[in-house]
């Protein structure tokens, strides 16, 4: 249906989430710029976690549902965007950043059941982020079908499911890695104020 003269046309929604994606991209390169100079400052040299980090800025925009619904070539392009977030997100961006996490934790914390906790909990992502990589890739046969629903025969399992069961290993590890230090801190020989304060900047990763 045309549009009524003098409407806006609001079937693009891409500037309005190019505003938001560039805030946000500007901030995480922002905060891992400040991460890197702080290690120049003081002279650490750089780490396998500092690489790591580097893998999770990721941004983008697009249409409504409602237009691209009625847009057969963006709906294609709509499809071919998902599949592709799918298979980069948490295997490139989530999967790094936690594992950049949980070594700069085994750099603090030195102790033997830190790190055997660190390890296993980086097991729990890698192995998550794998998991999700391939089943992300094959989640219908043949791929091209995740797309492309005009292909003969072609079938994909339940992705509803998918997203449901991809959130509880994701949320699991997340609150892991929040408060696993906790209990080292205040095992720490200091002073209250600064066991709160340490308290504090962990937690604060919970923002």
């Amino acid at each position: 249906m045309a549009n009524a003269p003098g409407a806006v046309d609001t079937s693009y929604s891409g500037d309005s989430l190019m505003g938001v994606s560039i805030a946000i991209a500007v901030l995480q390169v922002l905060i891992v710029t400040l991460r890197f100079y702080a290690r120049s400052v003081q002279r650490v040299a750089l780490a396998l976690d500092d690489y790591l980090i580097l893998l999770a800025l990721v941004a983008g925009l697009g249409y409504h549902l409602e237009y691209v619904l009625q847009t057969p070539e963006k709906l294609v392009a709509l499809q071919k965007g998902l599949v592709a977030n799918q298979v980069l997100d948490f295997p490139f961006t989530v999967t790094p950043a936690k594992i950049s996490i949980l070594l700069f934790y085994a750099r603090i914390f030195t102790t033997t059941n830190f790190r055997i906790l660190a390890g296993m909990v980086g097991a729990i992502v890698l192995a998550h982020g794998i998991s999700v990589f391939f089943a992300a890739i094959f989640q219908c046969l043949p791929v091209q079908y995740a797309w492309d629903k005009n292909i003969p025969g072609g079938s994909c399992f339940d992705q509803q499911a998918f997203y449901r069961y991809v959130s509880p290993p994701n949320i699991l590890t997340d609150v892991l890695i929040l408060i696993m230090p906790l209990p080292f801190v205040w095992r720490l020989h200091t002073r209250l104020t600064q066991k709160l304060a340490l308290t504090g900047v962990f937690i604060l990763g919970g923002l």
